[in-house]
């Protein structure tokens, strides 16, 4: 026998057993069925903690300060809006509502998992406030909209 004869033999020899397991291996593929199983996390509400203070108020003045707003959760989150609010009666007897702050709607910018964010708001002070409002800080009750921005 030739060398090339002998390859062919051994090669054929080779193929003939592999079509024989692939044949052995085919007759015995199945199918299963059944089920898999997954939870969906739960949302963790934020909280809004005020930032940096604007410019001390005097009647009918307007004023820029910021919040920050966390994200708890393991995920991004856009904040899609965030709440009018008027302040609070101070402790200097100054009358609630004395301060105002116009909702934000789509504000910029998305809060990274487990992040916090920075915000920009408008206060203004009403045009005759009562003299006792004079010195007082304003706490402006605020609530924050957030949406899942993963993918």
């Amino acid at each position: 026998m030739t060398a090339n004869r002998k390859r062919l033999a051994v090669l054929g020899g080779i193929l003939l057993v592999l079509a024989g397991a692939g044949v052995a291996f085919a007759a015995y593929l199945s199918t299963g069925t059944g089920t898999g199983a997954t939870a969906s996390s739960v949302a963790v509400n934020s909280t809004i903690t005020p930032n940096t203070p604007g410019a001390q108020l005097y009647p009918g003045s307007t004023s820029t300060y910021t919040v920050t707003i966390n994200n708890p959760n393991p995920y991004p989150v856009k904040v899609t809006s965030i709440s009018a609010s008027t302040s609070d009666k101070t402790t200097g007897n100054c009358p609630a509502g004395t301060v105002t702050s116009p909702a934000v709607t789509n504000p910029t910018g998305t809060i990274a998992a487990n992040g916090t964010g920075s915000y920009s708001l408008t206060a203004t002070m009403i045009a005759n406030p009562d003299n006792s409002c004079q010195g007082q800080s304003f706490t402006m009750p605020l609530t924050a909209q957030l949406a899942s921005a993963a993918g």
